[in-house]
């Protein structure tokens, strides 16, 4: 149903997750192990040059320590036996140089070769985190101890620095904001930050746990391992709605639609008004972004949708329709586009509703205008031009009305919209086969039916609620005709099934279809012959009067 999604790294990124406990160990053991041989982008010969000058000692020195280092520059310029490394060395005991020796061996910084030792490899000709954390480490001493962290914590926080920087500066985050979790001091404060994080005692932001699982290599939506997100202050959100994951976030024509009302009908701090659309509107965001205890619009699914739609924050007499809105709906086929585009005007609107006068109420007359050219491009104007926006006296507000006629042409230009779409959902049918199909489905089960049908693929299951809110019927209508539809053997499914959750996906049979329209055939030439058979037994009970009559009229 939803042809795109937005991922956990689109989201806005200080947004704070809560992981399930058993992902969270495992992906900070695997980032902690790799995180010190990560490169970080300094020229290495202009880094290692400074920190000599800066420390007033040898590089090698000043990251291996004082014996390992002597003996790392002592062989820098040509391989030595062990012998002539101690002669060179004769300050440093022999214990402490065979030792030193052996070490380096193990860790792959030096190699035997024809009884001489020399280099591995040269260590410096690049920058490592681990290199970086050390000299900040040295640059900053008693810091890390005052913060009660380590230094892997400081490795980790010292990789993450140049994101975090980039995230707060895009974001504007001011120097020693108080907003939470969104400006750390120095490198101490956001590996304190780290250790928290890693031990489940603060969720982690977005821009953090993205870049953790890249140095991980894990998915961090390859199964359900968010327990719970959200913007701090803000409400928190589970992201399960009737047993189904919500992440990532399926965009749909019903996401267009949550993100206009919210545009129309949100205030600064979420609360929803007129007070008696909020059942709608949480209905919709519950089926879209998980379950939330609040009688306000989140602050997280609010930040969601502005960086998805690219919204600048703007009064509310200067709304529009989001450009990136326009473009997925032009990108699309025509029957979806246009399908989109009136389940749109049909919400804000509300046409679903009983009533006299359809109208919008809206400070901003461009959204009214930009509302008055979706019903243009549809062509299902009422011939007088475009549809009329009025000022309300002695408000800041515009009105615009649906005539009546145009609410007409847009439910005749729904049906036919609809109908195009069975069709190429069936086009394995005859185009005769087709139209005997979209009449039976529509004799047996009315215009939902037909609805129904129209969001249903061969090649591309879908779940019942998926239909239910694509097609504004109830769940449990829509469960109804899909079991009568499987009894007719139009429609298949198949059951997946988790420890968690039972999922049914519905498929379109085309075995079935071509059976059912072979039995409707039958019936009806059966009726038509019985309709045959009572014309020819038929006779007028009275054939005398019948002459009579008929030779009076004469």
């Amino acid at each position: 149903m939803a042809d795109e999604a937005i991922h956990i790294r689109d989201f806005p990124p200080f947004i704070r997750f809560k992981l399930e406990e058993s992902f969270r160990q495992g992906i900070f053991k695997r980032s902690l192990k790799r995180v010190s041989e990560v490169e970080v982008s300094i020229s290495p010969e202009e880094f290692w040059s400074s920190v000599e000058e800066e420390f007033e000692g040898s590089r090698y020195e000043l990251i291996f320590g004082k014996v390992s280092g002597r003996i790392l520059k002592t062989l820098e310029k040509s391989p030595l036996r062990a012998k002539e490394i101690l002669e060179r060395n004769p300050d440093i005991s022999t214990y402490s140089i065979y030792h030193a020796i052996i070490r380096l061996k193990d860790r792959k910084h030096i190699k035997k070769k024809d009884e001489r030792w020399e280099l591995r490899k040269d260590y410096f000709d690049r920058v490592r985190v681990s290199d970086l954390a050390k000299i900040i480490d040295m640059k900053n001493e008693s810091d890390r101890r005052k913060k009660g962290v380590s230094i892997k914590d400081l490795e980790m926080a010292t990789y993450l620095w140049s994101g975090y920087e980039r995230v707060r500066d895009r974001e504007g985050v001011s120097f020693q904001s108080t907003s939470y979790g969104r400006w750390y001091q120095n490198h101490f404060a956001l590996a304190r930050a780290v250790k928290e994080w890693e031990r489940g005692n603060t969720n982690i932001p977005q821009w953090a746990l993205i870049a953790i699982a890249e140095l991980a290599d894990l998915d961090i939506e390859e199964r359900e391992v968010i327990s719970s997100y959200c913007l701090p202050p803000g409400v928190k959100i589970v992201p399960y709605y009737k047993r189904r994951y919500k992440l990532p976030i399926e965009v749909s024509s019903d996401f267009d639609i949550i993100a206009l009302q919210i545009l129309m009908k949100w205030s600064e701090d979420g609360l929803v008004y007129p007070a008696k659309r909020k059942k709608e509107i949480f209905k919709r965001l519950h089926h879209t972004f998980g379950s939330f205890q609040s009688d306000r619009i989140p602050l997280s699914i609010r930040e969601i949708i502005e960086k998805y739609y690219q919204i600048p924050g703007c009064r509310r007499n200067a709304i529009r329709i989001p450009e990136k809105m326009k473009e997925r709906w032009e990108q699309r086929p025509y029957h979806e586009k246009t399908l989109s585009k009136i389940m749109v005007l049909e919400a804000l609107f509300e046409l679903e509703q009983p009533r006299r006068i359809y109208e919008i109420i809206s400070r901003s007359r461009d959204f009214l205008e930009d509302v008055a050219r979706i019903l243009k491009d549809l062509g299902i104007g009422d011939g007088d031009g475009d549809i009329k926006i009025t000022k309300r006296k002695d408000r800041p507000h515009y009105r615009s009305y649906l005539p009546k006629k145009v609410k007409e042409n847009l439910e005749e230009l729904k049906e036919k919209v609809e109908k195009i779409k069975i069709e190429k959902g069936i086009d394995f049918l005859v185009e005769r086969e087709r139209t005997e199909l979209i009449s039976n489905v529509k004799k047996y089960w009315g215009e939902k039916g037909v609805n129904v049908l129209s969001n249903m693929a061969l090649d591309r299951g879908v779940r019942d609620l998926d239909i239910a809110r694509a097609c504004g019927v109830r769940p449990k209508e829509v469960r109804k005709i899909l079991y009568e539809l499987i009894d007719r053997a139009i429609i298949t499914c198949i059951r997946e099934e988790t420890p968690e959750l039972v999922e049914y996906y519905y498929f379109l049979n085309p075995e079935g279809i071509r059976k059912f329209l072979a039995g409707e055939k039958n019936v009806k030439e059966e009726e038509e012959e019985e309709e045959k058979e009572r014309e020819e037994d038929f006779k007028y009970p009275f054939p005398e009067e019948s002459t009579f009559y008929q030779r009076r009229a004469q």
